[in-house]
Order: C-alpha cells, then sequence, then structure tokens
C-alpha cells in the first residue's frame, strides 16, 4: 500500500475521531495536576515528534488505550510548539504499521498552528528525523490539529 496513502488515512482518522473535543474542563484534583505535571513531558515530546510516547505511570492515568481513537482531556494546558491545548489523542497501532500523537487547537487559525510547528503550505508537512512526520490540518472552521504520524512514514 502506497505510505503517502497511508499517512493521509491515519491524520483523517486521528482528527476525526477527535471531532468532540471542545468540553469545558472540571476542576481538577492536586493529583491530576501533579500526573500531568510529571507526564506533559512525555507527551509533549510524543506530539511534537521528537519521540515515541514514554509510558510512565503519570501517562498511564491520561492515556488508558492507546489506541482508542478517543480525545484524552487533560486537567490543565500543556504547550505543543508555544500552543496551549487540553485536548489530545494517541494512536500507537492504526492496523497499518503507524500510529501517531494529536493535539488539538481551537480559537487558532491554521496558518498560525502551521507557522508554530514550522511547517510550509501547501501540504503543511514536514518529516522529522528518526522517522515520522509532523502534519498540520483543519477539522472544520474552529478546530486545527497537529500530528505527529510514526511508522507508516517510515520506508
Amino acid at each position: 500500500m502506497n505510505h503517502a496513502l497511508i499517512r493521509s488515512l491515519l491524520a483523517v482518522a486521528l482528527t476525526t475521531v477527535f471531532a468532540s473535543a471542545q468540553a469545558q474542563l472540571p476542576e481538577a484534583t492536586p493529583q491530576e495536576l501533579a500526573d500531568l505535571e510529571s507526564a506533559a513531558p512525555n507527551l509533549v515530546a510524543a506530539i511534537e515528534c521528537k519521540r515515541k510516547l514514554v509510558y510512565t505511570d503519570a501517562v498511564k492515568t491520561f492515556v488508558k488505550d492507546p489506541n482508542s481513537f478517543e480525545n484524552i482531556i487533560l486537567p490543565a494546558p500543556v504547550s505543543i510548539f508555544g500552543l496551549r491545548t487540553v485536548v489530545i489523542g494517541v494512536t500507537e497501532d492504526d492496523g497499518n504499521g503507524g500510529g501517531g500523537y494529536v493535539a488539538k487547537f481551537s480559537n487558532v487559525s491554521l496558518k498560525e498552528v502551521a507557522k508554530a510547528a514550522r511547517v510550509k503550505g501547501p501540504d503543511y508537512k514536514r518529516n522529522v528525523k528518526g522517522g515520522g512526520m509532523i502534519e498540520v490540518g483543519s477539522e472544520d472552521k474552529e478546530t486545527v490539529y497537529i500530528t505527529c504520524i510514526r511508522g507508516a512514514s517510515d520506508d
């Protein structure tokens, strides 16, 4: 199967299932905030395509099923390429030998997110060291995403 097609299908799958991500956050407990403080470096590094996600105990608090294709709503924002979000997602195995990590943003333009992630149009993609690709796109007029796709892009 064509790797470009696999990458495109994975990006669509990651963003489509995360469409209901604009929920209000309940009050975070001190333990949730402590877990996030511990998990954030691993989550951010994975979404920024610096390395695969390291499943520490704190990360497992948020990523209960790494293949659920569901939104993970964090108890407080994390900064992805300098942009703050509480909505992320993890898919370790897309069924085609790849997986990825996604962050979603609202009230930020596609061009602003692309600039932060250092990708250029018209396709808004770039390959990263160690295999993988960062892609920026838009689900709708209000939600923009950054996806790190791993595996399927490795030839």
